[in-house]
């Protein structure tokens, strides 16, 4: 099975990912197929053309974060352009073994459902989400405002998931969680 590990930004999808592989489960990460996908020529001509951010044939991945994170129907013109070519890495990847891959999605939309068998959707309060990147990033508050009033909201997310980790406690909690969803997929 594709299984999609969704949250908002700071939700902590990363270290639920990063204990799924040290389990020993198959995962991967749709930013870094992302950054494999902004060399490719075609998708730097198609972004050029739709948002003019290239210099020198390199997409300036800040002025587009820019444009898309405060214009969602930029947001969405970027992800028409950039799915089919995500989704078809991944799913290239899931077809190399006959065993679930776990799936970090950082900008997840409703949209790419459809890519997936099951949705892992990744709960934290926002105050702690803010702190979290703040600390990671060291991003200003009115930045981190903009990145998660571009991405789907807590009930959206919820309302798609098959399967919820709430990472408001403690690191092991946490880890307890992802054993179980781990245990949960072995049947």
């Amino acid at each position: 099975m594709k299984i999609a590990v969704i949250g908002g930004i700071g939700s902590g999808k990363s270290r639920v990912i990063d204990y799924i592989k040290e389990l020993g489960e198959r995962a991967c990460d749709c930013d870094a197929i992302y950054s494999q996908v902004l060399s490719q020529e075609d998708y730097i001509a198609r972004v050029s053309k739709a948002f003019g951010v290239v210099k020198d044939g390199v997409i300036d991945k800040k002025a587009l974060a820019q444009i898309v994170f405060s214009d969602k129907e930029k947001l969405k013109e970027l992800s028409e352009l950039a799915h089919p070519l995500i989704f078809d890495k991944v799913h290239k990847i899931y077809q190399e073994e006959d065993s679930n891959l776990y799936i970090e999605v950082s900008a997840f939309d409703l949209s790419m459902t459809k890519y997936f068998d099951e949705i892992v959707y990744v709960k934290s309060a926002r105050g702690k989400r803010v702190e979290r990147v703040k600390i990671r990033n060291d991003y200003q508050e009115d930045y981190i405002a903009s990145i998660m009033s571009s991405q789907l909201s807590d009930s959206e997310m919820e309302s798609v998931a098959d399967y919820v980790i709430v990472n408001d406690g403690t690191l092991q909690e946490l880890y307890e969680q992802v054993e179980h969803l781990i245990a949960f997929h072995m049947f």
